[in-house]
């Protein structure tokens, strides 16, 4: 997929100028999901990260993979989840057989350009991707030849964790492969179980703002599908005159703005496993709704742009999901926790209460709304953060070949 131009040691994968010295490698392959923005986002931001430090780069996302007819379901869940919170709880404890919806036609070309390429490299953000790692690994080692002394290289996955506990696409995995993980290495940001948090993923370029200079807003949202219980919480925190900076997931939502309320959106037209006008995926396109404007969607390669509303606020209001609790530490903003989506979740926000970067909702009403506390986690989550490494920086360091020099620090600030 590389291709060389006219000068000895200069060439150019995906608009990124390479040194010579990973001139032969094939590109990094990080493998998302567009089942909720936590297992997308966080992919293509470890992906910008790597190519600013002239390292090449892949984002593939496993519903590009799926039957035509269960990628249309999978829309049609997501507006199902939306509008019927309990319905999405039922879902998470159903364990479902993913390979079910694999079109292995099309995973049997991508496996073979693999192999041509000669990808070896790989970061795994869902379970579901295992199951094709797994065939990848066998293919490779069908089409070793003992009398090639050289042999293939090792596929070197990292199954990478967003979650403080296994989330659904991995508990579903688990089910059917109890021993998944053998042959990969298992990355986690965070543990429930042992409560560590071993390292996170940055998000943007730009220093922590001090909570005390922030706006006097709060961000409240539903998560990458806009489920839970936030939307019952508005009228409340309205009435406690907070100003408020809401996500919304359908333009029926922004008709009627309450004064000093804010509303964004990402483009419903958007979708994850579709490839941009670029030619690779790329980040929602997002927008603030102005009443009686058409919206001006737009996307950054770096960051997700709600990540510059929560950036500002003094907290976030939201069930504990993996997009949210990356948000949290990288920009030091306290979460406000709402009821989980799940088990995994359930972990997450404990391990935040436990950790002091997060409070209960009813916790937090209980104090009468106190900003104060809110400045107590904020400076825990500031501490963290200081001591804490870049998922970037350890994938690099585990990596000798494309250690020199590349290393990606966290903003420390």
């Amino acid at each position: 997929m590389q291709s060389t131009s006219a000068a000895p040691v200069i060439a150019r994968y995906n608009g990124i100028q390479l040194g010579d010295e990973i001139l032969n490698e094939a590109p990094i392959t990080i493998l998302c999901s567009g089942f909720g923005l936590g297992f997308y986002n966080p992919g293509l931001i470890i992906s910008y990260q790597l190519r600013q430090k002239q390292i090449p780069t892949e984002v593939f996302v496993f519903e590009s993979f799926v039957q035509q007819e269960k990628q249309d379901k999978i829309l049609d869940s997501k507006k199902a989840y939306h509008d019927n919170f309990s319905l999405a709880l039922v879902a998470t404890k159903i364990p479902k057989d993913i390979r079910d919806s694999i079109d292995f036609d099309q995973v049997d070309l991508l496996l073979e350009a693999w192999a041509q390429e000669g990808r070896h490299h790989f970061i795994a953000l869902s379970g579901h991707w295992v199951y094709i790692l797994d065939l990848y690994r066998a293919k490779l080692k069908e089409g070793h030849h003992p009398e090639n002394n050289e042999g293939h290289p090792e596929v070197k996955v990292d199954l990478l964790y967003v979650d403080s506990d296994l989330s659904p696409s991995w508990k579903g995995l688990k089910k059917f492969n109890p021993n998944y993980n053998m042959p990969y290495n298992d990355v986690w940001l965070y543990h429930s179980l042992s409560s560590e948090i071993s390292c996170f993923i940055p998000v943007g370029e730009e220093a922590v703002i001090p909570l005390k200079d922030r706006h006097h807003r709060y961000v409240i949202h539903g998560g990458g599908w806009g489920m839970g219980t936030y939307q019952g919480k508005i009228p409340e925190l309205y009435e406690q005159g907070f100003q408020l900076d809401i996500v919304a997931y359908e333009w029926e939502e922004t008709l009627q703005p309450k004064p000093g309320a804010r509303y964004f959106m990402n483009d419903p037209a958007w979708t994850a496993w579709r490839k941009g006008p670029s030619g690779e995926h790329d980040l929602p396109l997002f927008a603030e709704i102005q009443p009686s404007e058409a919206p001006e969607y737009t996307n950054k390669e770096s960051h997700h742009g709600l990540y510059d509303v929560i950036r500002q606020a003094k907290a976030i209001v939201s069930k504990p999901g993996a997009g949210t609790l990356m948000d949290s530490l990288s920009s030091g903003t306290p979460v406000i926790i709402l009821e989980p989506f799940g088990t995994h979740e359930k972990r997450n926000g404990e391990l935040w209460v436990l950790k002091g970067f997060g409070i209960y909702y009813e916790d937090w009403k209980e104090t009468g709304f106190s900003e104060q506390v809110l400045h107590e986690l904020h400076l825990n989550l500031l501490r963290q953060r200081s001591i804490t490494p870049s998922y970037t920086e350890v994938f690099i360091e585990n990596h000798p070949l494309l250690k020199q020099g590349r290393s990606v620090h966290a903003d420390k600030h």
